[in-house]
């Protein structure tokens, strides 16, 4: 039997079923139901393997009407074909049949040769769909995608076609998070919105052309149309129930040259997508020739990266915090600078959004948690008492399944007090959170870490933020503030209520960004606690650093 194809046949009568047996077990392997629910149960299990369905309608428990509306609900049972085997002539059953997505009939009147064509044939063309479509989610595959959009383009050379790509934000680390099932059922839930979304256009295309990544081929009128489609599939999709932050990407290509082959025009769209993938203001880019450019500089540096690890050409510099009663440095946070082998330096505002994208910030966040712990035990070695260093904590690691239990074994690696290692998380990545977050801090709170919000009052739910997350410090970035013009500024008189607030709050608050002696007497008269900035201290490397506190112990 290996090497068969197995059909699966679903009817009540054993007599039926030994007969369809009998005609057909030379060719193939035959597997039996006697109704519709068993027929599922068996083809969930053999849903890779069975070739065809042939079908009664009449059964108890499960008719065969019932068994094609559960069918159908599964795109992956999409390439299957189905053969209905009936005595009846009722025009309106054929009709339902056919609606439901039926692809023969065969009336039982059992002649071998006839079943044996109907069934060839049905199997023979359904090799064809499965060529052209994608096994998972049941629309186009990409070879079939890019054929309907070769065609669209030569069909017609009056009207303007957009390209779009669309891709699934950090879907590894949700794959890896919530595994294989959750992400082929967030993929089809994708595929069904882009499905539904593109209902009346026939003039147009659509496909999966990559792992979490679908494309769209379309007439293009005005931005603001198409930009509206884009949503509304997005919203579609996340509209699903889930227990994760889903957000896609989208990347446009306005296709002026008809002839461009079609994979330089997905490449094009792809790169706006990646664009925009990572930006939590707009999630819609429209294909630029900047965008290319910095695509090169964005894959060396992809194509760097590990050698640069392993080489520890990474260098964590600390940045000195200040407290405002003595102006003493009372700690810092820890900062990482890409020092190359020719001594050139590639700036964190280069590499963090590239990696931060690719998932290596979690690497790379390891890597300066470790230095950090390794400073502050050999400053607990020496016999001295360390002010506290803050850590970054990106985003991209709260979907890492491994993050709590690699940050508590290496601070027990280290045997660090938790009073010496502070973790700071920026506000924008509570508003794309969620639920995430508000989990995140109440287990670092549990575990004894004190947790600084960076960058408060980017975002455009700071309040809420505060309302529903206890943090421990606030910083705010002095750009919050006009320079020169911090007493009599509105923002100036924002950022005092801001400081009382997080005080009648039992935080303490810390203003990054400072550059002027004015700006350290205001923030004194306001009551800030700490500054950071270059006012008193930029940057440097951890001995440049540690010469620094040694005077202050």
């Amino acid at each position: 039997m290996r090497g068969k194809h197995k059909i699966l046949v679903v009817d009540d009568s054993r007599m039926n079923r030994m007969t369809f047996t009998d005609i057909l077990q030379d060719s193939y392997e035959i597997l039996e139901a006697e109704n519709g629910e068993i027929a599922l149960r068996v083809l969930e299990k053999q849903k890779d393997y069975i070739a065809l369905i042939i079908l009664d309608l009449m059964m108890p428990v499960m008719d065969g009407f019932q068994f094609l509306k559960e069918f159908k609900q599964k795109d992956v049972y999409g390439n299957i074909p189905v053969i209905v085997a009936t005595t009846s002539t009722d025009i309106e059953n054929e009709c339902r049949c056919l609606e439901l997505g039926v692809w023969d009939f065969i009336p039982k009147v059992f002649h071998p040769r006839i079943i044996r064509f109907r069934v060839f044939n049905a199997i023979d063309k359904s090799k064809i769909k499965v060529l052209e479509y994608d096994s998972l989610t049941g629309i186009y595959n990409q070879q079939k995608f890019f054929q309907r959009t070769r065609e669209l383009l030569d069909s017609d050379n009056r009207k303007t076609y957009a390209f779009i790509h669309l891709s699934v934000e950090r879907f590894m680390q949700m794959s890896s998070l919530y595994g294989p099932a959750e992400a082929s059922r967030l993929l089809c839930a994708l595929a069904d919105a882009i499905r539904t979304g593109m209902k009346g256009w026939d003039q147009a295309a659509y496909g999966r052309v990559g792992n979490e990544e679908f494309g769209i081929c379309m007439p293009y009128e005005h931005r603001a149309d198409l930009l509206d489609i884009i949503r509304i599939i997005k919203k579609m999709a996340k509209d699903q129930p889930m227990d994760y932050y889903l957000e896609i990407a989208a990347g446009i290509y306005l296709i002026e040259d008809r002839g461009m082959e079609v994979p330089v025009i997905y490449d094009k769209a792809s790169v706006a997508g990646r664009s925009g993938a990572g930006n939590y203001m707009e999630h819609e880019a429209f294909y630029t020739q900047e965008m290319d450019e910095r695509l090169a500089r964005e894959q060396r540096i992809i194509n760097e990266m590990h050698q640069a690890l392993e080489e520890e050409q990474f260098v964590v510099y600390f940045q000195p915090k200040y407290e405002l009663d003595h102006f003493t440095p009372c700690g810092a946070e820890a900062l990482v600078r890409w020092k190359q082998p020719d001594g050139s330096m590639i700036s964190p505002g280069e590499f963090i959004p590239v990696f931060e994208k690719n998932g290596f910030i979690i690497q790379l966040d390891y890597y300066v948690w470790e230095r950090v712990c390794r400073f502050i035990r050999e400053e607990i070695d020496a016999g001295r008492d360390p002010a506290p260093i803050s850590v970054n904590i990106s985003r991209v690691n709260l979907y890492n399944p491994k993050f709590y239990e690699t940050l508590v074994n290496l601070v027990s690696e280290y045997k660090i007090p938790l009073r010496y290692l502070h973790l700071e998380l920026t506000e924008s990545a509570f508003s794309d959170s969620g639920n995430m977050m508000m989990d995140a801090v109440e287990f670092l709170h549990h575990a004894g870490f004190t947790i600084l919000m960076d960058d408060f009052g980017s975002g455009y739910s700071s309040l809420n933020t505060l309302k529903d997350i206890d943090m421990d410090v606030l910083k705010i970035d002095m750009k919050f503030l006009t320079r020169g013009q911090q007493e009599n500024s509105r923002s100036g008189i924002i950022l005092e209520a801001v400081i009382s607030m997080a005080h009648s709050l039992g935080m303490l608050v810390i203003t990054e960004g400072v550059e002027e002696r004015g700006q350290v007497d205001f923030l004194k008269s306001l009551g800030c606690d700490y500054i950071q900035g270059y006012y008193f201290a930029r940057p440097m490397p951890m001995e440049e650093y540690r010469e620094l506190i040694r005077g202050e112990y």
